[in-house]
């Protein structure tokens, strides 16, 4: 048994299908100055083959997927068209390289240079490249070309990554499920997983020096768990939780029309949280009555030039078009720790989750901010959005977002821009000093949303990049508990909605918690909804209420759980 990270919730079994990219395999040979010219020319028509098959993917990826997930394969067009790659290739040739050794030597350069940088965006770069790379020598060999692996049955996509461009070509009719060596939850293929609603176990090492083709696998994606080749037994007991799990799923798609309420009559809302446009399609799916935290961030990802007022506007209504008049909550940028934008290139901050990120970064890119800002009212117009600012520590911070805010206003006005006015304002709480003093946030916001991943990570000094961490059971200590007791009170006192948008919101096992605690908004992955539902429409407030008061007289997060789990199982809630 092998433990790694839940990437996406369920449990299946099949066969592995291992996914390994192409590799640059090439000759190195020396050329006399009179095979130059003929080396340069295959060079070029090997670049004109590539754009063409890679133009066809990206019309293709496109229209099915939308600008966010197509992105990856514009950005190696552009490295095609790129003079600087281009000239770097022949410098090679005339220097006496045969063209596929200049191709191959020069994507590795290139590839180097991107793996060498502490920024997570940098280093994604060198796949743009290492797949370019392939895809020159490919057609230089005379090898055919096939656009995706070829599955032959549905299977277990094993493989050490997968990156967006690997991901949208691989047949999605034929993936049970996902398991990688590296990954967290918020990785390319956790989100994939997601949105497929297909089980995911991500960051489980070196798995692919112990499992072959064929092999038959048994994955938990709600805990990460990966069996390779169980015994008659295992497998026997996997089956039955499979057929559990895929049971309780179709009962609970049943809850969709139903109200989200508890058995005394209190509503509470359901939303969901999204990273692209396209996930919206699933979010109504699982019965969301809203979008409680959009994601902004892979808009800017992936590319060399900042997308400008029309094209975030654009983006976002693909959203607010898909949600009708439901709420949509638009969280502005917040590139953490070293995944940073292309505007913050070779920025170097040695401790970058205490740096500059959410609205500082926002603050420093004050013009980056601004059109964000014009973008989002813009798309204000035709729907129910909301604006969320992120990683507010002082109200100073607050009141000059808002100033930006009112200026953004005034220029779209004096633009002739229509827009809603009183479009709601909202932040994030996620640092200890704004949870400790959220009532004097209230003046200047709406409402408050709870993000439960960072601010475990700030009250316990517990990294949330490290793999092993598990979030939502570190979210189960004590002193995170009281916080997030304190803000829900503070905003009660003040008449202001209190959310969670971490992943605290969408674990079953808290629900109970967090409604005796008092929360009524939970934001969370779509596809926990229905399960959530379930567990809301079960029971009382009041009975909530005494779940809420046993759970804070605990004194560690692991008596926490065993409580909860058994409470839920009590109630037949939990499987």
């Amino acid at each position: 048994m092998l433990r790694g990270i839940g990437g996406a919730p369920g449990i299946v079994i099949g066969k592995a299908f291992i996914f390994r990219p192409e590799e640059l395999v090439f000759d190195r040979r020396q050329i006399s100055a009179e095979e130059a010219d003929n080396e340069i020319f295959r060079l070029h028509q090997a670049i004109s083959q590539a754009h063409k098959e890679l133009s066809g993917i990206y019309s293709r990826t496109l229209a099915e997927f939308g600008r966010d997930r197509s992105g990856f394969f514009q950005t190696q067009l552009m490295i095609l068209e790129d003079p600087a790659f281009d000239t770097e290739i022949v410098r090679r040739v005339t220097e006496g390289h045969n063209v596929e050794a200049s191709v191959g030597e020069t994507v590795a350069n290139f590839m180097g240079i991107y793996m060498s940088s502490r920024d997570l965006h940098m280093q994604e770069r060198a796949n743009d490249y290492r797949d370019v790379g392939c895809r020159l020598l490919r057609i230089l060999l005379g090898q055919a070309w096939s656009p995706l692996p070829q599955i032959r049955e549905k299977s277990i996509v094993v493989a050490r990554e997968l990156t967006t461009a690997d991901t949208v070509q691989i047949d999605r009719d034929k993936i049970l499920g996902f398991v990688t060596e590296s990954g967290v939850r918020t990785s390319t293929v956790s989100i994939l997983a997601r949105s497929l609603e297909v089980p995911a176990a991500v960051g489980l090492g070196k798995i692919l020096d112990r499992v072959r083709a064929g092999d038959l696998l048994v994955v938990d994606g709600s805990t990460g768990v990966v069996i390779i080749n169980p015994d008659e037994k295992t497998l026997s007991e996997y089956r039955k939780r499979e057929e559990t799990y895929i049971a309780c799923k179709n009962q609970l798609q049943t809850t969709h029309e139903m109200p989200s309420q508890t058995k005394d009559g209190t509503a509470i809302r359901l939303w969901a949280n999204i990273d692209l446009p396209s996930e919206a399609v699933c979010a109504l799916a699982n019965g969301a009555e809203g979008i409680g935290l959009m994601r902004t961030e892979h808009l800017f990802m992936g590319r060399e030039d900042m997308p400008d007022e029309i094209e975030q506007y654009e983006y976002y209504l693909e959203v607010v078009s898909i949600m009708g008049n439901r709420p949509v909550v638009i969280r502005t940028l917040d590139f953490a720790g070293p995944n940073s934008p292309f505007f913050l290139t070779g920025a170097y901050e040695p401790n970058p989750f205490l740096g500059c990120r959410g609205i500082r970064l926002s603050f420093n890119f004050e013009q980056v901010f601004k059109t964000q800002l014009k973008s989002i009212l813009r798309v204000s117009a035709h729907g129910n959005v909301k604006i969320m600012v992120p990683m507010i520590s002082r109200v100073e911070e607050l009141r000059r977002a808002k100033e930006l805010f009112k200026a953004a206003m005034e220029a779209l006005t004096a633009e002739g821009v229509k827009f809603n006015p009183k479009m709601e304002f909202g932040m994030l709480v996620e640092v200890p000093s704004t949870a400790l003093t959220a009532e004097l946030f209230a003046p200047h916001i709406n409402f408050y949303s709870i993000g439960t991943n960072d601010l475990v990570q700030y009250t316990l000094a517990v990294d949330r990049r490290m793999e092993k961490i598990n979030l939502v059971d570190q979210a189960l200590h004590p002193a995170v508990l009281r916080l997030i007791r304190s803000i829900i009170d503070a905003g009660r006192a003040v008449d202001k909605s209190v959310a969670m948008c971490g992943e605290m919101a969408g674990e079953p096992m808290t629900t109970l918690l967090l409604l005796g605690l008092g929360l009524r908004q939970f934001s969370a992955v779509a596809g926990s909804l229905p399960e959530l539902k379930k567990i809301i429409r079960a029971v009382t407030i009041s009975e909530a209420r005494e779940v809420a008061i046993n759970a804070m007289q605990l004194s560690t997060p692991e008596e926490i759980k065993q409580y909860l789990q058994d409470e839920l199982k009590s109630r037949r809630l939990y499987f």
